[in-house]
């Protein structure tokens, strides 16, 4: 059940993966100066499947001149899963139809009885959410944060999580009730396969305009609630963040999930309004 949250959380923050994006994926890339120091803003999909090269030109290049990386969490053991898991708040009851199809759904995926009893309904749409994914051959081993922590790792970068997994969760567990039902029921009866076959067919190709719309129509289904805890107080945290990381002769390279990077309250757009500079450089 640890290992496959871990994965299963992918699914709602951030992008994920495609049928049929052209091979290599080109994905965008921005770079913000500022201070004497260099940031490369790199928006990742959490998932892909086997046999997707991405990390080709600019990409590869930005990646090996910097000497630190940034990334949304730095993967946690399972047993920081499990501690984190057990320090958020407990679930409150579901509607009697909806548990019934949660528990018929976690059936058919695969879990045991009994598995999402004791957390919120979020804990229920991500974890189905994340099944559903995997048996389509989602995998995180070679999207860009597992491929790029194990390179740094290699050649002596310094990984830095933006975030701690506690934090993650606890960000879940305090939506509100009815946004965590709504959650759970757009994760019993929608599509998340196709939706992320398209998401991740436009991060491939850079098609930024079409990923800022995919991602504004799930954000309008989510909610206000939701928009601002998983979308807006991040991005000005993440901002934060990379701001005080921004020393002379520094040279950055944060990847988070795409959606932080677009439309006018992303990261990039955040940075400049501090007075970076910002280039879009592929």
């Amino acid at each position: 059940m640890i290992a496959r949250l871990a994965a299963a959380l992918l699914y709602w923050v951030a992008l994920a993966s495609p049928l049929a994006a052209p091979l290599p994926l080109t994905p965008a890339l921005w770079v913000a100066r500022g201070n004497g120091a260099t940031v490369w803003l790199f928006g990742t999909v959490h998932q892909l499947r086997p046999a997707m090269p991405w990390l080709t030109g600019r990409v590869a290049q930005a990646f090996a001149a910097s000497d630190t990386l940034l990334l949304e969490l730095v993967a946690p053991t399972p047993v920081e899963t499990a501690a984190a898991l057990s320090a958020v708040a407990q679930p409150q009851p579901l509607p009697a139809d909806l548990r019934r199809r949660r528990d018929a759904r976690a059936a058919a995926l695969g879990f045991p009885p009994g598995s999402f009893d004791r957390h919120g309904a979020w804990f229920a749409a991500t974890s189905i959410g994340g099944a559903r994914l995997a048996r389509a051959g989602y995998t995180s081993t070679p999207a860009p944060e597992t491929l790029l922590a194990r390179l740094a790792g290699r050649t002596g970068k310094q990984v830095v999580g933006l975030e701690t997994q506690r934090t993650q969760l606890g960000m879940f567990a305090a939506l509100p009730a009815s946004v965590q039902r709504r959650m759970l029921a757009q994760a019993l009866s929608g599509d998340g396969v196709a939706t992320m076959d398209r998401l991740v067919a436009a991060w491939g190709s850079r098609q930024v305009s079409a990923l800022r719309t995919l991602l504004d129509t799930d954000m309008a289904a989510a909610g206000p609630a939701f928009r601002a805890t998983l979308l807006d107080r991040r991005n000005a945290a993440f901002a934060d963040a990379i701001r005080r990381r921004m020393t002379p002769a520094t040279t950055l390279f944060v990847a988070i999930g795409t959606g932080h990077l677009l439309g006018p309250g992303g990261v990039p757009a955040r940075l400049a309004a501090s007075g970076m500079v910002i280039e879009r450089v592929q």
